[in-house]
């Protein structure tokens, strides 16, 4: 099963992509654009920016990665 991750703020999404990582478990997200911290870029596997509303643009980018959980 392939997860995706929707990035806040805080250390949270950080903790979240490190532990999967380290499970071998890749986790694209959507990242907002006023909320994640952009140093989340460094760590994540596949990201897009989105804004507060864009439900529609979330969704087709997991689709596309085959997340079937988020």
């Amino acid at each position: 099963m392939r997860y995706g991750l929707i990035a806040g703020n805080g250390r949270f999404p950080f903790l979240v992509l490190e532990g999967a990582r380290r499970a071998g478990v890749g986790c694209p997200l959507p990242r907002s654009v006023k909320e994640t911290d952009p140093e989340i870029e460094r760590i994540a596997e596949r990201l897009i920016w989105v804004g507060i509303g864009q439900l529609g643009k979330m969704i087709k980018f997991f689709k596309n990665e085959g997340v079937e959980r988020a």
